[in-house]
């Protein structure tokens, strides 16, 4: 009875544990936009849109993980439900509903400064962080 039991707490352990990492979102099309631009031009909006394939409410945290855009550059981005100046540390996207969409999008003012910059932000399920996605936003202005 006791190995019954041992056992039986050891399957739930596991299922409990594959079913965390389940993913909930996924990306829609490619997780990495490359953008090119003339230097005096602007890039309005560069977006990478998600989608929640649960069955329940999830809040999608993002994080910038690496940031190589000329200092120069005048930035912004936005994500569902908010848009901030410049390209933040991190933030937390507005409920998405099951079958909703988000998106997390970028814009770029190169000042007439040629140079190349890439911008990665780690996004994840709050509640299930252990799945995540890069999305990469690479910028050029000539």
């Amino acid at each position: 009875m006791k190995t019954t039991l041992f056992y039986s707490i050891i399957l739930l352990s596991f299922s409990l544990a594959f079913s965390q990492s389940k993913p909930t979102f996924s990306v829609v099309g490619n997780a990495i936009n490359k953008e090119s631009l003339s230097k005096n031009k602007r890039l309005d909006i560069s977006k990478i849109k998600v989608e929640n394939i649960s069955n329940k409410p999830i809040y999608l945290v993002w994080e910038t993980i690496y940031n190589s855009f000329p200092k120069e550059w005048d930035c912004s981005m936005c994500q569902h439900g908010a848009c901030q100046i410049g390209i933040p540390k991190g933030s937390v996207f507005n409920k998405l509903n099951a079958d909703q969409q988000g998106f997390i999008a970028i814009h770029v003012i190169p000042a007439k400064k040629a140079g190349k910059g890439v911008v990665k932000f780690k996004i994840y399920d709050k509640a299930n962080p252990d799945y995540s996605e890069i999305l990469t936003f690479e910028v050029e202005a000539l």
